[in-house]
C-alpha cells in the first residue's frame, strides 16, 4: 500500500467542465494514484444538495485496506497489546469498523453537514488517494533505514504568501 492522502477542495460558484474527473481517470489508468474515495457535494440552486462517490476500490479491496489499516494501527499499540496482538485487533477492528477507508474520513451525518453549510452554486470535493507512484521510493527510503521526520505540500498560492512574508520581513530588518 502506498501513501493515502486526504484532501479536501472548495468551489464558489461551481461550473462543470469534467476536467478534473478526467485528471483523476486519467492518473488512476496510468497508475500513479488509486482513488480510495471521491465525494463531490454540489448545492444547486434551488438548494438541493447533490452528491456524487466514485472509487477504484472493489468491497473486497475496500475490507482488505481497512484491515491493513486497522492491523498498522494496532502495531502502533503494540506497546499496550504486545505487537502480534495489536495487529491482529487492530485488523479486526478496522474490518468491523469501517475505518474511514472508503467514506471519505467522515460518516453519512458529517457529509450531511457540510453540504448544508454550502451556499447554492457552490461545491466540495473531498478525495482519499493512494499515491502508488510513491511506493518504490518509500520502499528505498525504508532500505536505507530513513523515518518519516515530517511531510506537507507547498501549492503556488503558499510560495506566493511565503515570499509576502519574506518580502515583509526584509524590509522590517532594512
Amino acid at each position: 500500500m502506498g501513501p493515502i492522502q486526504i484532501m479536501m477542495f472548495g468551489f464558489e460558484d461551481f461550473h462543470a467542465t469534467g476536467a478534473v474527473a478526467d485528471e483523476l481517470g486519467a492518473l488512476s489508468e496510468a497508475g500513479t494514484i488509486r482513488v480510495i474515495d471521491a465525494r463531490f457535494l454540489l448545492k444547486e440552486d434551488d438548494g438541493n444538495l447533490v452528491a456524487v462517490r466514485a472509487s477504484d476500490l472493489t468491497e473486497d479491496e475496500r475490507d482488505d485496506l481497512r484491515a491493513a489499516a486497522g492491523a498498522l494501527m494496532g502495531m502502533g499499540a503494540g506497546a499496550v497489546l504486545g505487537g502480534a496482538e495489536g495487529a491482529l485487533d487492530g485488523a479486526l477492528l478496522g474490518a468491523e469498523a469501517g475505518l474511514w477507508i472508503g467514506d471519505a474520513g467522515m460518516t453519512p451525518e458529517e457529509l450531511d453537514a457540510l453540504g448544508a453549510e454550502l451556499m447554492p452554486g457552490d461545491a466540495l470535493l473531498l478525495l482519499v488517494i493512494e499515491n502508488v507512484w510513491a511506493e518504490g521510493l518509500r520502499d528505498a527510503l525504508r532500505d536505507a533505514g530513513a523515518i518519516m521526520a515530517g511531510q506537507d505540500y507547498l501549492t503556488p498560492e503558499g510560495l506566493v504568501a511565503l515570499g509576502a512574508l519574506l518580502g515583509v520581513e526584509a524590509i522590517a530588518e532594512g
